[in-house]
Parts: C-alpha cells; sequence; structure tokens
C-alpha cells in the first residue's frame, strides 16, 4: 500500500459562505415562483389570490437576494458595474453580469404582468400603514394607463418574465460551473441541479400558500404536488449522479465527497429530511391523498429546507485544485488546507 500526500494542492474554498448560499436560494427561489406564477395564471387559470401571492413573494425573495449579492460585492462601484444593461454585451464571459440582468428585468416584466391585478385588489388598499399610500398611488393617471397597457400585453409581458426567471434559475447553477478549480462545481449536472431545484422549492411555496392561508386544495394543488414529486426525482438521480459518478473521478472530488460524507447536516438534513423524505411523502400523497393540510405542509418546509441546505454544503464542500488562476486562496491556508490520502 503507498500513501501519497497532497498538503497544498486540495484547498477547502471559504470565501464564499452562507450569504452567498443563501442569495443563490433565494435568488432560485424568487425566480421560479414568478415563472410558476405567471405561467400558472396565464395557461392554468389560476386565480389572483395565488397568482399574487407567488409573483410578490418572487419578487420579494429575488429583492431580498440581490441585496446579499450587493453586500458581497462591497465595493459600490462594482454594484454600478453590474447593473448596466450593457455588460452581458462587453463582458459575455460574466454570468453575474447576466445574472443581474435576468433578476432585473424578471421583477420588472413580474410587476408589469401583476399590476392590473394589484390595482384590481381591494385588500392592497386596506393594508395598514401601506393602504393610504397605494389608494393615491393606484388612483393616479399615469399608473392607470400602466394597468391598461399592462393588461393589453398581458401574454408578452408574461413570457419575458418567465424566460427572465427562468434564465435567473440556471444562472445559479452556471455561476459555480464557471469555476473549473473545484469539480463539485465545475460538472454539467449543475446547471440542471439548481434550476431544478429552484422550480421544486417555488412549487413547495405554492403548497404552502395554497394548503396554509388561501386553504385551497383543487386541481391546480394537486397538479403542484404530482409535478413537485416528478422534480425531486430527477433531483435525486442528479445528485446521486454527482456523488458516485463525478466526483470519485479525481482528488478534488474524492476530498468532497469525504467532506459531505462526513457531514451529519448533508446526510441528514439534506438527503433525508429535505430530500428523500419528501419525495415519499409526495409519492403518498399523490396516490393515495392526505385527510388533512399538515403533511402537505410539513413536505413543503422540509423541501425549502434541502433547497437551502444543497447550496450551503455545495460551497462548503467546494475543494479547490491548485494551480488554478481563478480558484481564490486568500487566508484559507492553514484551517482550509484539506489533506488527501490515497491508497495504490
Amino acid at each position: 500500500m503507498n500513501s501519497v500526500h497532497f498538503a497544498t494542492s486540495l484547498i477547502v474554498q471559504n470565501r464564499w459562505a452562507t450569504l452567498v448560499a443563501a442569495y443563490l436560494f433565494l435568488g432560485g427561489l424568487g425566480a421560479a415562483l414568478i415563472a410558476l406564477s405567471l405561467f400558472s395564471h396565464l395557461h392554468f387559470r389560476a386565480n389572483r389570490a395565488v397568482t399574487l401571492w407567488g409573483t410578490l413573494a418572487g419578487e420579494a425573495f429575488l429583492g431580498v437576494g440581490s441585496a446579499l449579492l450587493l453586500i458581497d460585492l462591497l465595493h459600490p462601484l462594482n454594484v454600478w458595474e453590474i447593473l448596466m444593461p450593457w455588460n452581458p454585451i462587453f463582458l459575455p464571459w460574466s454570468w453575474i453580469a447576466w445574472g443581474t440582468q435576468f433578476i432585473v428585468w424578471a421583477m420588472v416584466f413580474g410587476l408589469l404582468y401583476i399590476w392590473p391585478l394589484m390595482i384590481d385588489e381591494s385588500w392592497f388598499r386596506r393594508l395598514p400603514l401601506m393602504g393610504r399610500w397605494l389608494n393615491f398611488w393606484f388612483e393616479l393617471p399615469l399608473i392607470k394607463l400602466v394597468g391598461v397597457w399592462a393588461q393589453k400585453l398581458r401574454t408578452p409581458i408574461a413570457w419575458l418574465a418567465i424566460l427572465c426567471g427562468v434564465g435567473t434559475a440556471v444562472y445559479t447553477g452556471l455561476l459555480l460551473r464557471s469555476f473549473p478549480a473545484a469539480t463539485l462545481w465545475a460538472n454539467d449536472l449543475v446547471p440542471p441541479l439548481f434550476t431544478v431545484s429552484a422550480f421544486s422549492t417555488a412549487l413547495a411555496f405554492q403548497l404552502l400558500v395554497l394548503y396554509g392561508v388561501l386553504h385551497q386544495h383543487d386541481a391546480l394543488a394537486r397538479w403542484y404536488e404530482r409535478l413537485d414529486m416528478l422534480l425531486i426525482a430527477v433531483e435525486i438521480v442528479l445528485i446521486f449522479s454527482i456523488m458516485l459518478v463525478i466526483l470519485p473521478a479525481n482528488l478534488s472530488g474524492q476530498a468532497t465527497l469525504h467532506i459531505l460524507l462526513h457531514s451529519w447536516g448533508w446526510i441528514i438534513g439534506f438527503l433525508i429530511i429535505g430530500l428523500i423524505l419528501p419525495f415519499l411523502l409526495e409519492i403518498k400523497g399523490t396516490f393515495k391523498g392526505w385527510k388533512g393540510s399538515a403533511p402537505v405542509i410539513l413536505t413543503a418546509c422540509m423541501v425549502l429546507l434541502g433547497g437551502f441546505l444543497l447550496r450551503h454544503y455545495f460551497l462548503a464542500s467546494g475543494v479547490y485544485v491548485f494551480p488554478w488562476a481563478n480558484a481564490g486562496h486568500d487566508g484559507v491556508l492553514g484551517a482550509g488546507i484539506y489533506h488527501v490520502l490515497t491508497s495504490h
């Protein structure tokens, strides 16, 4: 048995931590919620309440997630640069430049689509503190004109918002895919995995709204349950393909796999509670049904937890292989150095 130690070639990154994980989670969830809500309203005749809940929540999640990204950028000039709409033309290799534009326009077109619904919804006018201000705002001639224009162009506006929402969800995976030094990130299954996870969490959120807030157990809710079950099945296949096929193929992947398999948060928190149990519960709910709302609400909460833990552990287990010019290892030597023992 020959043992070879690699003490300086494999380093666990710590520059992208919980803040970025939350940004990736909220960005994917928010964008998928906007796309799902508008598609459901346009083609499945989802009612106004479901559409407003999903779209406004998506706008809020995207807003908070974008704020976390801006905080992470720190420098005001960096913030200004990524917001410029021409950046994808001059920086076509920058996924943050593309992602920022997807986020901005998903929010703009999503808000335009629901604007006529908000104007006609009296609930907003009765809100404490904000109700009087919104009532004044909705009565402005220009705002009414925007509502009329948005109603006439609702279909193209919806599809622009949906495409930008899907683009944002895909971008969260492409952002990690662009770092070739970490095997966990730099594989072709990461973008579809993050996209599937984003829409699964969006379905889970809408199920929380339908069962926990609106108490609607209609055909749309059952359709959401079945679709979420299928998405979780795809997510399981992608996760275990990464763990069992891609990661063992090189030293960086083996180091990552060692971290994941020795992390109870990954095994119990994500794989069992956030992935496998919701899948089994949704199979039961799809084929045998539930007598109450509690199992669906519990399952949805577990899916949302799993969505965040997936991104958290993807970042926490990113093992860089050196030398790579863009790997970045400021301040990580020491606690960050990972020793790999291989046996031949």
